[in-house]
């Protein structure tokens, strides 16, 4: 397996997939099926990290509260190198979305900011960084990732945590593929060809549309 390095802020470390499969048993039976997800990773969301998870959340240290990330034979502190207890995996990252231009739209980008949640400008536009966590079931590949969404960033823009017509179940996941329509995806691809689609939807109610209308069509 090609090393596959991963940063945040200051650190550095380099994934080590003995230590994943400790945390998430599918990746000890199918080394090849985690190479998969680190390379498309790699190649899209460079910026995203994989983090252990303690019964489904995202495992942070209890000293500094950094990702606890599979690293040096272990599930460990990217910060103090702590080791930690895990007992599954996930992904743990931002997709940058162009704001919309729409008036009302724009009250809620400033309570975004206001809450602390993060936007880049690139040559004159602005990005919003929609924070995601997508979790690995323990039986990768057959059953699809959850992905959820963070409930302060929906609170920030007025949208229910869980909601049928928005297409969010269980406090903040996307609902992305109907029953029976998932196929054995890497989580990049997820990300792009599902994730994308729901945010952009879910920009549209915020900028006035109705959930029929801007979810209608929609590929999840």
């Amino acid at each position: 397996m090609t090393p596959y390095i991963q940063r945040s802020g200051e650190h550095s470390w380099i994934v080590d997939p003995a230590a994943a499969a400790q945390a998430a048993p599918w990746a000890a039976r199918m080394p090849e099926i985690l190479a998969a997800d680190l390379a498309g990773m790699a190649s899209y969301f460079p910026h995203w990290q994989l983090i252990g998870t303690d019964g489904g959340r995202p495992q942070r240290c209890p000293t500094c509260r950094a990702w606890a990330v599979p690293s040096a034979a272990a599930i460990r502190c990217l910060a103090c190198q702590q080791v930690l207890a895990a007992d599954g995996l996930a992904w743990v990252g931002q997709i940058p979305v162009l704001a919309r231009p729409e008036p009302r739209f724009a009250g809620h980008q400033l309570a975004l900011r206001e809450a602390g949640f993060a936007e880049a400008a690139v040559e004159g536009l602005t990005y919003l960084l929609v924070p995601l966590a997508v979790g690995y079931p323990s039986e990768w590949p057959n059953l699809e990732p959850t992905v959820r969404y963070s409930g302060r960033w929906l609170d920030a823009l007025g949208l229910p945590r869980s909601s049928a017509a928005h297409h969010l179940i269980e406090a903040g996941r996307a609902c992305i593929f109907a029953w029976g329509q998932w196929s054995a995806l890497t989580v990049a691809d997820v990300l792009q060809q599902r994730m994308v689609n729901h945010i952009a939807s879910l920009f549209k109610v915020v900028a006035g549309q109705s959930p029929g209308a801007a979810f209608i069509g929609r590929i999840h």
